[in-house]
């Protein structure tokens, strides 16, 4: 009797013992929705007729303290369908809950059991996906921020090896964001991507693709370029390159006024008669400055003084011709002379600017 009963305990323990062993992945699990009595995974067999006519994915990222996701995944059987359903979360999420979802408004949804297991959650529906043949469902969940965090990176695995390898029809990301903040997304090659069609708002943006061909996608942010912030620099930047340019660009403006006050006279001929008051004019020039300045090695000083010296006395003797002191023949002749002799200081002073590289 005894040696009966000790054999019934020990057949007892070996059994618990193999089912234990059996389904190793119901031994992890997040505490919210677990259920031991959902069927045990098969992984070969998890995605056989089973396609995603549309996954929405909403990520939330204008909260300082937490990114909030809700994938809204509408799953199709195309023969029979036994296996769990399962969809891919990141590091750190919390929260989870998954729920049927009704066409209708007026139902409320369902909330479906779950196991997470790393990054798979997963959950069994298929005496109701199998009835109606197609359904959807929502998977809600959170991952913390820290204050630390200038920068946000959220990736999506949509294709898991062996595990996750459902056909996806359509592929919606929509983005909830602050004010300011740029949105980069990914592939898993690192390459960017962006969707068939996108719809930007003020604080949102939605890529949507068809049969996408990526596995995963990983959305990275950063602040945008603020040109309001920077704009002062830029005034200032602006003000200090006038400021240095000032001097080069008021020379050349005096420059080109004097060419075109000069510039009727390059038509005159070298002949003609000075007028009665040529001398007079002359003293005020101060003759022996120009011959000073007709040296061999000119001084640019010089040249300059004379140049304005000259202009200034064209000047007086055209209000002398308006005022009535000389005639206008007088100041033809002698206005003649003085334009031909600025011309050729303005072209001497040139040549030896550029020869002394200023």
């Amino acid at each position: 009797m005894r040696l009966r009963l000790n054999l019934g305990i020990l057949i007892c323990i070996l059994l618990m013992a193999q089912i234990a062993f059996a389904l190793p992945e119901y031994a992890e699990n997040d505490g919210m929705g677990a259920s031991t009595s959902m069927p045990s995974l098969s992984p070969s067999a998890s995605t056989g007729n089973i396609v995603v006519l549309q996954e929405l994915i909403e990520i939330d990222i204008s909260n300082a303290e937490s990114i909030a996701i809700r994938e809204s995944i509408v799953f199709r059987v195309t023969g029979n369908y036994t296996t769990d359903l399962m969809t891919w979360v990141p590091d750190g999420a919390v929260d989870i809950l998954v729920s049927r979802q009704s066409m209708m408004e007026s139902v409320m949804p369902t909330e479906i059991p779950h196991i997470k297991e790393g990054n798979i959650v997963r959950f069994n529906d298929a005496e109701q996906l199998s009835s109606i043949g197609m359904s959807m469902y929502a998977v809600q969940y959170a991952i913390p921020r820290s204050a630390e965090d200038e920068a946000l990176e959220y990736k999506k695995v949509l294709q898991y090896p062996t595990y996750i390898n459902y056909p996806i029809s359509s592929l919606i990301i929509k983005v909830i964001h602050a004010e300011g903040m740029e949105l980069i997304i990914k592939d898993e090659g690192g390459n960017v991507i962006q969707g068939d069609g996108i719809e930007t708002n003020v604080n949102e943006v939605v890529h949507t693709w068809s049969t996408p061909q990526f596995k995963e996608i990983t959305i990275e942010t950063k602040e945008a370029g603020n040109v309001i912030g920077i704009l002062p620099y830029i005034v200032i930047g602006l003000i200090v390159l006038a400021i240095l340019a000032f001097p080069f660009v008021q020379k050349k403006m005096k420059r080109e006024d004097d060419e075109v006050f000069v510039e009727s006279a390059s038509t005159f001929e070298e002949e003609g008669e000075e007028g009665s008051d040529s001398e007079e004019y002359e003293d005020e020039l101060d003759v022996e400055e120009e011959e000073e300045i007709t040296m061999e090695e000119p001084d640019l000083d010089e040249l300059e003084n004379r140049y304005d010296a000259v202009l200034s006395l064209l000047n007086e003797m055209k209000e002398d011709r308006d005022n009535g002191d000389i005639s206008d023949d007088e100041y033809e002749a002698l206005s003649k002379k003085y334009k031909m002799e600025a011309i050729d200081l303005m072209k001497t002073i040139d040549e030896l600017q550029d020869e002394l590289g200023q």
